[in-house]
């Protein structure tokens, strides 16, 4: 089960959906589809998401059953997967591709490391709750965001100031 879901999740990546049946609509959404892999795809724009996908399915694969680090950890569930996968189709071209993680409770991290001081962590749960906490300079700054569909504007933010 778990990989097929991993299969099925991978051929569709990025993929723009449309209600539209013309052959037009049908191409535009094709080319659309294609241009989004290709910049994911390009070292130059910074965004590395590809290697992120292929990082999110063997930790998938690995983290998905029950006590897969020996001390009781949970399973990362099909719906998780499912919400990270997006999360990181969703990033903003040009935005630095995070290190991907699981943690006991079966959520999946995503992390962004500049220097000790400068870092950001955020933790996927299985109900769509980002989680987050970041060190910028000589502030804290932590809370937990609903992911509906796109990255909170305040995670942005901190990513953003993580980057620079």
């Amino acid at each position: 089960m778990m990989l097929e879901m991993i299969t099925s999740a991978h051929l569709a990546l990025s993929h723009v959906s449309t209600c539209a049946t013309s052959e037009t609509a049908q191409y535009i959404a094709k080319q659309s589809n294609e241009g989004r892999y290709r910049m994911q795809s390009a070292d130059s724009l910074g965004l590395g998401v590809m290697a992120d996908f292929d990082e999110l399915y063997k930790i998938v694969k690995q983290c998905g059953v029950e006590n897969w680090d020996g001390y009781g950890a949970a399973p990362v569930i099909p719906e998780t997967f499912q919400r990270a996968k997006k999360i990181l189709e969703v990033l903003p071209l040009g935005t630095i591709a995070p290190i991907v993680g699981a943690e006991p409770d079966g959520h999946i991290t995503l992390e962004w490391y500049k220097s000790p001081h400068y870092t950001l962590s955020v933790s996927i749960s299985p109900e769509g709750e980002l989680h987050y906490a970041a060190l910028l300079g000589n502030k804290k700054r932590y809370g937990t965001e609903l992911f509906s569909g796109e990255v909170p504007d305040v995670i942005m933010d901190i990513i953003r100031q993580v980057e620079t």
